[in-house]
């Protein structure tokens, strides 16, 4: 018997007993939806996880600082080391493989005066010519640069620096009467690390005490974008400036031979795991998104596991009918199954018709099971959808249901199919 013989005869035994076999086909619907629904919350769950992370920084970036935590043999204890993170230390991360760049950064405390107006700012000094690629981006300008020998040093503003301009006699935010700042890119700033320049502004200096620190003329250059992860605290210069910045002001207490921290950026997530073990060998702390995303990831895989296991009893359920209805067909066919045997059918022909007919009952079933998983997907998302509590079906999990559906049944029905193929062909025609 040819396969498209045994493929039409399989179909055309199904149709003769229709509400048998759509109620079959019904429970694997039920148990294909079932299993494909659970996972796909899992995956959910799963994606939305990730982009929280995301949202936090990139996940191709990895933080390196100097001090290190050696936990002990027992993890019960362990001990602090550093390694001084200077420019050798950065040419170092350059040469590791899936490294495609570095940007070392120092932070400080500072003061910005527009007027009468005051802002704290944390600055961070950046190397611009790589800053795009770890992710720094900006509303509105550009990058700031250092002009050498200028009076006048570009800053990046951040959001939040200009909402917290203050007037620091009586407090009062610079803001009109609709609640917006008075301070914008286009005013006049200074910036100083000395804190006297404005609290004890004309009051002179005691006998013995340090100099005044100097006053800086500010060019706001750009505004750092709100969404920009962890940099939208920060207002930006550039690295050498303020390097130069801390050299002139002692009282900043910033050595500018090391770095508070290096960032590294990795070609891909892939590499992350590779270049973060290259850089503790060589005795620095590291720490990235990605550490938390595995974590994260290893508490969702154990939750698909459970929402797949859930969704599996009922397609345990289905395939426990498809093989109650198989054996059924088998003693309601019977003499028919002698009379072909006696007609000289192969014993794998028939075999082969009834896993047919249970392969059918799985592509059905699997089939209108995804159409019924795609619309409950829809209804999860339009209904907490907004939560981050979602239903996500990708490709691989519906080609895989749908395969894995007409497996589960050609398995349910192998047993029917080899009770049909052993039955004996006299006993089978004397059958009433």
């Amino acid at each position: 018997m040819k396969l498209g013989d045994m493929l039409r005869t399989a179909f055309m035994n199904l149709w003769r007993r229709k509400l048998r076999a759509f109620l079959t086909v019904l429970g694997m619907v039920i148990g294909t939806s079932s299993i494909v629904v659970m996972v796909s919350l899992g995956v959910g769950i799963r994606q939305s996880t990730i982009e929280s992370y995301a949202s936090m920084g990139s996940l191709t970036n990895i933080t390196v600082s100097s001090w290190r935590w050696v936990p002990s043999a027992d993890g019960s204890s362990g001990t602090s080391t550093e390694k001084k993170l200077d420019k050798k230390s950065v040419e170092t991360f350059k040469t590791i493989p899936g490294v495609i760049a570095v940007m070392p950064q120092i932070q400080t405390y500072g003061m910005i005066k527009s007027g009468k107006w005051v802002s704290d700012c944390n600055i961070m000094g950046i190397d611009q010519e790589v800053a795009a690629q770890f992710g720094i981006d900006l509303s509105e300008g550009r990058y700031p640069a250092y002009k050498r020998g200028g009076s006048t040093y570009e800053i990046v503003m951040s959001q939040d620096v200009l909402n917290w301009f203050y007037d620091p006699n009586t407090g009062r935010q610079a803001t009109d009467n609709d609640g917006n700042s008075r301070v914008t890119l286009d005013s006049r700033f200074q910036l100083t690390f000395d804190s006297r320049n404005i609290y004890q502004s004309g009051m002179g200096i005691s006998e013995g005490e340090e100099p005044l620190g100097k006053m800086y003329r500010l060019e706001a250059v750009g505004l750092v974008s709100p969404n920009n992860n962890e940099f939208s605290w920060y207002c930006l210069m550039d690295l050498e400036a303020l390097k130069k910045l801390a050299k002139e002001n002692p009282s900043m207490n910033l050595d500018t031979s090391v770095y508070n921290q290096v960032l590294v950026k990795c070609a891909d997530t892939d590499a992350v795991s590779s270049v973060k073990a290259a850089i503790d060998e060589m005795g620095f702390g590291t720490s990235s998104l990605q550490d938390a995303v595995e974590q994260a990831e290893q508490q969702m895989q154990q939750i698909q596991y459970l929402l797949g296991a859930i969704g599996g009893v009922s397609l345990l359920v289905a395939a426990i009918g498809i093989m109650n209805t198989m054996m059924m067909s088998i003693y309601e066919r019977t003499r028919e199954i002698g009379i072909i045997k006696v007609l000289g059918c192969r014993m794998g022909n028939i075999a082969g018709l009834f896993l047919c007919e249970a392969a059918y009952i799985g592509l059905f079933g699997g089939a209108l099971g995804l159409g019924v998983s795609y619309g409950l997907s829809q209804v999860i998302n339009m209904l907490v959808g907004g939560s981050g509590f979602r239903s996500v079906i990708p490709l691989y999990l519906a080609a895989g249901a749908l395969g894995f559906s007409v497996l589960v049944a050609m398995i349910s029905g192998l047993y029917p199919a080899l009770r049909a193929m052993r039955l004996s062909p006299l006993t089978a025609i004397r059958n009433e």
